[in-house]
């Protein structure tokens, strides 16, 4: 269990909001909540505060149609999942109720598209029928730039880290 803080701000000026941790949590606190003229307020925008997954829960679109989802299956998510997650979100636009599913056929490297390519051409044995006189003529940085304009790859910065995603 994570130690987030989210809060539901109301759509209706006339109410405040107030903070929650966890999905029953947001249910008690969202089912009898009032504005300043005693009516149920209906709809809030659901935030995250503070604690982990922010990025994780602003790719995903979190509001109070898909939250139990959040707290189901996203919250507590950790590592490559997490990075895995939003780039299919955020980048492939696949549905929140999809993306759990799809998770491992996700296929990333760290780090940028040059190195992806240098390791690419060592670890395919592909230099390996190319003579040592040769190889000094490979140009590496127009081999991952070509990766990258043909769509092979595509580099992304998620969570301040480069990672270099490619289909599968």
């Amino acid at each position: 269990m994570t130690n987030n803080n989210y809060h539901a701000t109301p759509y209706d000026i006339t109410a405040t909001g107030f903070y929650f941790h966890d999905y029953e949590d947001y249910e008690a606190k969202a089912r009898n909540h009032r504005n300043d003229y005693g009516e149920v307020v209906e709809e809030f925008e659901v935030q995250n505060v503070s604690g982990d997954n922010y990025q994780l829960f602003n790719a995903l679109g979190i509001n109070q149609a898909n939250l139990r989802i959040w707290f189901e299956d996203f919250e507590d998510m950790q590592g490559t999942d997490v990075v895995a997650a939003i780039y299919l979100a955020e980048y492939l636009n696949v549905d929140i109720s999809d993306i759990m599913d799809k998770l491992d056929g996700v296929s990333f490297y760290e780090g940028h598209a040059k190195t992806y390519a240098e390791d690419y051409l060592t670890d395919s044995g592909l230099l390996d029928e190319v003579p040592d006189s040769l190889r000094y003529y490979i140009d590496v940085d127009a081999f991952a730039r070509d990766m990258l304009l043909a769509g092979d790859i595509i580099e992304i910065d998620i969570m301040g880290t480069t990672y270099v995603f490619w289909d599968c």
